[in-house]
């Protein structure tokens, strides 16, 4: 008897969580992107990079499993060092960002194209 109450208890609990996340979200539940970080300029680049989760998010990538764990591991820099060479050999960024690959009904700029510097390179 004492076990079925524990479970039902339980169960009630659970319940009333789950019931609780959905009236809080409507749709489904929202992760908080993680802030914009910045690459520091490298030796002849042309400008840092600085990354924008909410930016790749509201421009149709919308599951974090897009580029985690396939292409980049979940905690910053564990990847290793991000280069020009790895994103034009289809590697880091270049796994996308290939001037093919299409995102929604947009196709997503070449890294391998110099008139894209300017995209991620910011000059400061």
């Amino acid at each position: 008897m004492r076990i079925a109450a524990v479970r039902v208890w339980g169960l009630a609990i659970l319940t009333g969580i789950v019931l609780g996340l959905l009236a809080a979200s409507p749709g489904h539940a929202q992760v908080k992107m993680p802030d914009d970080f910045t690459f520091e300029q490298g030796k002849g680049d042309p400008g840092p990079v600085t990354f924008s989760h909410t930016k790749h998010r509201d421009n149709g990538v919308d599951k974090c499993q897009a580029c985690h764990v396939k292409v980049f591991k979940m905690k910053r820099g564990q990847t290793g060092p991000l280069t020009m060479e790895k994103m034009k050999a289809g590697e880091q960024c270049g796994a996308c960002h290939t001037g093919t690959t299409k995102v929604g009904d947009k196709v997503v700029f070449a890294v391998n194209n110099e008139a894209n510097c300017g995209k991620c390179h910011k000059k400061s």
